[in-house]
């Protein structure tokens, strides 16, 4: 799965939280609730600290925990663009 494709699939899930107003552990909501499945990017998202499982199998999102997670995928981004302008710079010197 492509970087892009990840990026609007964890906005998707976070925006479906906050749709739901599942945001903290009184409003939490089952998975089925949110509409959301047990996929490998939600998984992530949970080991992260953006998601939240309450004892009753419930989940709720850290809007805490949430900002610097969106702020470290913007960073790897401007990173990679980065990276990337420079070496088509240099290819550009040296061909």
């Amino acid at each position: 799965m492509s970087g892009t494709v990840v990026v609007i699939h964890q906005n998707r899930l976070m925006r479906r939280f906050r749709d739901a107003k599942a945001t903290d552990p009184k409003a939490a909501r089952t998975m089925a609730d949110i509409g959301c499945r047990n996929s490998w990017i939600f998984r992530r998202m949970v080991a992260r600290g953006v998601f939240i499982e309450t004892t009753d199998c419930r989940f709720y999102m850290d809007e805490q925990a949430a900002r610097p997670f969106v702020k470290t995928r913007w960073r790897t981004m401007i990173v990679f663009l980065a990276v990337v302008i420079i070496l088509f710079a240099i290819l550009q010197i040296f061909l």
